[in-house]
């Protein structure tokens, strides 16, 4: 199915095709026709990096009244780093539509952010709980007109204990469709559905995975303004590399193509722009490996059949995971191992762990080569490209009389350092004052102290807790001494401790448990190497612990007014 077929109005579909995409995810197939044809309450079912987004963005745009100032629809959303996306692909997705919206979360000033909200006037507000419960209480975002509550990555919002926050801004929209998306499907979202939802219809999409040892998984870490420097560097090291290198747009593959054709690699696009006749003539040279790379999106890759690539290179990580799989499959076939590169930016790391779990394998981190091994790599390959034609027949003897003559009064040294020059000014010169690009890797990580464990608990200082809430919580409620506690990586929304072993079962037992208002989580963590970072002092001293307060003096016993002042969600 392609987008065309969605019976999505003109703009949407100029938008679609202004991003550079043909096709939609699985999601999209099967949320938008429901989305656009009845007015319902939706449930979808979707592993993250499937497209969700788009999945209900693009219904919504069809039914907006753009002619209506008020806010029309409200996104809700666990992090700030979300919400900003999903503003993004709002303002990609109606770049032919005269929609307003705008994003509120913390982190930032609230003054600013309700200046920006009376000013915009928005049809659309993207947000994350805390912030949107602090409109709400100021009374600053009106939800009465809201006709479209969508809840998205639900699961990550109450494994963060925002779900007694998404109840109470549920409750203030009176009347209204709630669309949710989630990965998984907890009892505690099951019973959220039956409480607020009135007759969902769901979509599910069943995850799918892919194991193939035949191929290596491999990806390097650059700031995206280096993804070409990044991506040319490693080709320049590698011998012999014949392979696929995919990009999310037919615009940047066809800007990449031109790119690497500049730089002297061999290589050709293939994309939805070009007609039947150059895309079979750009197939026909890589089948017969007149171009060593091609250059693609996933719709233009469809039908490409060819066993012996060496290599699939991600330039761009595909919208949807389930692609990454189909991209990744087309290397290491016919009992020969190949390898899959995705080039990925800071901002794409969190995608990594999904990946490792659809693929059920190991990608592995590498880094780019050193230039000077790049320099002698590129030698090495000059060289054996002149060799290969020692031995070879002359093509014209008289001609070749003549070219010898002209070298006749130069000594091997001169010859042979020119015939350098020549290298280095057709190949290396780009290498003369390169620096590193790639990221460094984390710091390995030190193991929990013997006897202890590490523990996750949804308790940070966006709920308005501090270190010593978290220490009277678990000292008042268990066996466990203020002084026995380890370290703590207290952070905006979560928090990790280290206790001794032997509570484990008393302190895993208050999850679920109310501490002032909020409903607290606790697990093992989910990687118990890891150890925090910060060692928390006060005055230069060891800050202990057993004796800390939380708010300087503020009387525990009194009210709490919430606030959300330092929110970093």
């Amino acid at each position: 199915m392609l987008f065309t077929e969605l019976n999505l109005k003109l703009s949407s579909l100029k938008a679609v095709e202004k991003m550079g995409f043909e096709e939609p995810s699985e999601i999209q197939e099967k949320a938008i026709p429901v989305l656009l044809e009845k007015n319902i309450d939706f449930v979808g079912q979707a592993q993250t990096g499937t497209g969700k987004t788009a999945a209900f963005v693009l219904p919504l745009l069809e039914k907006l009244d753009l002619n209506n100032k008020n806010v029309q629809s409200l996104i809700v959303s666990p992090t700030r780093e979300l919400a900003i996306q999903i503003q993004q692909e709002i303002e990609k997705l109606s770049f032919f539509e005269p929609v307003r919206s705008m994003t509120v979360y913390g982190g930032t000033s609230v003054g600013q952010q309700i200046r920006e909200l009376k000013r915009t006037k928005p049809q659309i507000v993207v947000g994350t709980p805390g912030r949107i419960m602090d409109f709400i209480q100021r009374e600053v975002l009106d939800l009465s007109q809201v006709r479209y509550a969508i809840l998205d990555e639900a699961d990550e919002m109450l494994d963060m204990g925002f779900f007694q926050d998404i109840k109470t801004i549920l409750s203030c929209i009176p009347e209204k469709k709630i669309w949710m998306f989630s990965a998984t499907m907890p009892k505690e979202i099951e019973m959220l559905i039956k409480r607020f939802f009135c007759e969902p219809e769901f979509v599910r999409i069943a995850k799918k995975h892919l194991t193939n040892d035949s191929v290596e998984q491999q990806y390097v870490m650059v700031r995206e303004e280096n993804l070409t420097e990044a991506l040319c560097r490693y080709l320049d090291y590698q011998k012999d590399i014949y392979g696929i290198i995919f990009t999310r747009t037919k615009i940047g593959a066809k800007e990449l193509a031109d790119s690497l054709a500049a730089r002297g690699y061999a290589t050709d696009s293939l994309h939805g722009d070009m007609s039947q006749d150059q895309r079979d003539l750009a197939m026909k040279k890589f089948k017969d490996e007149e171009v060593k790379l091609l250059v693609c999106t996933d719709v233009a890759a469809r039908g490409i059949d060819v066993n012996d690539l060496t290599h699939v290179v991600n330039y761009e990580l595909p919208q949807d995971n389930e692609a990454y799989v189909h991209r990744i499959g087309r290397t290491g076939r016919g009992g020969k191992e190949g390898v899959a590169l995705s080039i990925m930016t800071p901002n794409e790391h969190r995608r990594l762990s999904q990946i490792e779990a659809i693929t059920k394998a190991k990608v592995e981190r590498v880094e780019l080569p050193e230039i000077s091994k790049i320099k002698s790599k590129l030698i090495q390959k000059n060289i054996e490209e002149i060799k290969s034609f020692v031995n070879a027949e002359l093509e014209d003897e008289d001609l070749y009389d003549s070219f010898v003559h002209l070298f006749e009064s130069e000594d091997k040294d001169s010859l042979v350092k020119g015939l350098f020059n020549y290298f280095y000014a057709k190949n290396l010169y780009r290498y003369k004052d390169a620096e590193k690009i790639d990221m460094r890797p984390k710091r390995p990580p030190r193991p929990v102290k013997d006897g202890f464990i590490r523990l996750f608990t949804n308790i940070g200082r966006e709920q308005g807790f501090e270190i010593g809430d978290l220490i009277r919580m678990i000292c008042r409620n268990t066996s466990v001494p203020g002084k026995e506690i380890g370290k703590i990586d207290f952070k905006t929304s979560f928090s990790f401790i280290e206790i001794p072993s032997k509570y484990q079962e008393e302190v895993l037992a208050l999850s679920g448990k109310e501490y002032k208002e909020h409903t607290v989580s606790i697990q093992l963590s989910r990687n118990p190497d890891e150890r925090p970072r910060k060692n928390y002092r006060r005055g230069g001293r060891n800050f202990d612990r057993s004796r800390s307060t939380s708010s300087r003096g503020r009387d525990n016993n009194r009210p709490r007014r919430y606030t959300n002042r330092d929110s970093q969600a």
